[in-house]
């Protein structure tokens, strides 16, 4: 089946508003902006405004629940009516978003639904390029893939995420099998307590083999036992294999997770049981067993090296708390520093609590504040009295918080909630948390987690490469007079002229390269050259001439947010083969040393010829994201250039 095509749109939101009901609504009012920038201890997290233009009432799934694959689920409250119109029903319709705000478009008619007591929820999110959804007309459960298209027919009653190539399924009854991603039954049957994720090759598995004896251990693809932990009579046994729930990331298990697992040993004693850390070969790593008089029970598997771990004193004192281990039961976050709530590591990072941070790195150490107060650097008492005044609220008690989800794909989704009275939702406000590693180096404003100071953020950039204004329907003050020009010019293509201050893809650069040519050469281009995860013509078009190149492994990535030395080569290469080379010249930024081998000679030549400079410092921040009006004003000077 031919690929969905993506439409933009975009889309979030975590909970139902609740309308203030103490004034009249604040139209356009806007809290104060949170950094560019939390600058950790070796790592950064951006942040970029994510404002939805459609009624949602929440992400899919737990709180804890974001990006999967590249994508976001949200539910939309639908109502049924009969053919007078009255109300007879309701429900709660799916949707998938990427970070950039492009919608999923599925012919599938998605609901998000508890069957007969189990949530399916967690497990309709991209895992392994594809995803579980519940058939509205029938509340039976099939997979889509990547593009949105019906892989697997709804036929199931119940179902795990795929992963591994393999997803454990009910089709009615006790017994589960597991399906491959044509749908067909390759593993069963099995019950309930045997199935769970397949990784590195493996499931864990446990009950009677064919000739009578107890097993606990893992099978392999062809279901044969491979790694054995016990085997006989099953009444000396004091292994237990963990349960968990459909998602391979969201909860404990005994499947592995970067070559480890953890099986919980059962022995007498007040402090056991305890748990166990094993590699593929079934070698015992290491222990969560903190010693008396505590007891540790882990709340995830392995993440980023770490395990998530909750810690009790048995005899009342200090200590407790949800902290992290390593792989060998070592404590690294002290107990009481991790959040509630099914957390666990990513990209270097995981939720925290009200004392430690809304994120925390692996040291323990806060990156992202739990105040909001703080990290936008104005007093709770201010920020009370500004929200009453924009709600005409006099006298109400109105505070904001900060939540997000956990980090997936290097993506966080966080919500500012403005509340009444600690309890009415009044507003909310969402943008996406990105992680990188290292120190940032460009000109935006930067909340130091060390130090707790705000820093940079002005207005000295020798170039328009840093958004100065939120996202939103209209460019920039530095951009406007250079976008509309671009647009009465013809060669900005309709999708992108909006949300000028959000990063630009790599597919969305595409559709304004070609735009662009095509407008200059005065004809269609005809040259394809075609990626395995797009079917975007735009991005064949502009391969097809060689101005853009793959990631590897036939794939373009064209979601991903586009460089500014990635910019730089593609403006370099669109007038190559337009036959105006740009000017040759050698990049003499600050930071060159930071700008990649492939992209020098690019970067020195849009430098040279006046299409892209530097920003505050004469930093050229190779690796920072290009936001669209960025985009588009170095197209214009571009367009200008080979004209």
């Amino acid at each position: 089946m031919k690929a969905k095509r993506l439409f933009a749109g975009l889309l979030s939101a975590v909970m139902l508003m609740t309308v203030l009901p103490v004034g009249a609504s604040a139209a356009g009012y806007t809290p104060p902006a949170l950094p560019d920038v939390f600058q950790g201890d070796g790592l950064y997290v951006t942040v970029t405004p994510f404002k939805p233009p459609l009624d949602v009432d929440f992400v899919l799934g737990s709180s804890a629940e974001g990006f999967h694959g590249g994508w976001i689920g949200f539910t939309t409250g639908e109502e049924e009516r009969d053919e007078y119109g009255y109300l007879t029903g309701s429900y709660a319709a799916v949707h998938y978003v990427d970070r950039n705000g492009n919608v999923l478009e599925t012919d599938a008619d998605i609901i998000d639904k508890a069957i007969d007591g189990n949530t399916v929820s967690d497990a309709l999110q991209f895992y392994d390029g594809m995803c579980a959804f519940v058939d509205h007309e029938t509340e039976l459960i099939g997979y889509l893939d990547e593009d949105g298209n019906v892989a697997i027919e709804p036929q199931f009653y119940m179902v795990y995420a795929f992963s591994d190539g393999l997803a454990a399924v009910n089709d009615g009854g006790y017994d589960w099998y597991y399906i491959d991603k044509s749908g067909n039954k390759v593993l069963g049957p099995y019950n309930s307590d045997q199935v769970s994720f397949f990784s590195e090759g493996l499931a864990p598995w446990s009950g009677h083999l064919d000739n009578g004896d107890y097993f606990v251990g893992y099978i392999d693809k062809n279901g044969d036992a491979a790694v054995i932990l016990y085997q006989g009579d099953g009444e000396d046994c004091n292994l237990e294999l963990l349960g968990g729930s459909y998602t391979p990331d969201s909860s404990l298990g005994s499947y592995f997770s970067e070559g480890y697992a953890i099986v919980k040993e059962e022995r007498d004693g007040s402090r056991y049981p305890v748990y166990l850390i094993i590699d593929t070969e079934g070698n015992e790593i290491g222990r969560v067993d903190p010693g008396a008089p505590m007891t540790a029970v882990p709340y995830s598997v392995v993440h980023d090296g770490l395990i998530i771990t909750g810690f009790t004193n048995t005899e009342g004192g200090s200590g407790g708390g949800v902290g992290a281990v390593d792989v060998h039961g070592n404590i690294v976050v002290e107990p009481g520093k991790v959040g509630s709530g099914n957390p666990y590591y990513n990209s270097g990072l995981v939720r925290g609590t009200a004392e430690s941070g809304l994120f925390i790195d692996k040291k323990g150490n806060t990156v992202v504040p739990y105040s909001f107060s703080e990290v936008v650097g104005v007093d709770a008492v201010t920020l009370q009295k500004e929200a009453q005044k924009a709600y005409n609220a006099p006298g109400a008690v109105l505070e904001f918080s900060m939540d997000a989800t956990n980090f997936n794909d290097g993506l966080s989704l966080l919500t500012v909630t403005l509340r009444s009275n600690g309890m009415s939702v009044v507003d909310k406000w969402y943008y996406v948390l990105e992680s990188h590693e290292g120190t940032y180096t460009g000109p935006g404003k930067v909340y130091n987690a060390a130090t707790g100071q705000i820093t940079g953020g002005g207005s000295t950039s020798t170039d328009p490469e840093t958004p100065t204004e939120p996202t939103g329907g209209t460019p920039s003050s530095w951009a406007v007079e250079n976008v509309n020009t671009a647009v009465e010019a013809g060669i900005v293509p309709d999708t992108l002229q909006s949300a000028y201050t959000q990063a630009t893809t790599r597919a969305e650069f595409c559709a304004l390269a070609v735009e662009l040519y095509e407008t200059v050469m005065g004809t269609e281009i005809t040259e394809r050259a075609t990626f395995s995860d797009t079917t975007d013509v735009n991005v064949e078009k502009m391969a097809g001439l060689g101005v853009v190149n793959g990631v590897g492994d036939g794939k373009f990535d064209p979601s991903a947010s586009l460089t500014r030395e990635e910019a730089a080569t593609m403006l370099s290469r669109l007038a190559n083969v337009m036959e105006k080379p740009l000017t040759t010249g050698t990049a003499s930024f600050a930071d060159n040393a930071s700008i990649s081998s492939w992209a020098s000679e690019a970067v020195g030549q849009v430098q040279a010829s006046g299409i892209m400079n530097g920003i505050e410092g004469n930093q050229f921040a190779p690796s920072d994201p290009y936001t669209r009006e960025q985009s588009i004003v170095t197209m214009l000077r571009l367009y200008d250039f080979v004209k």
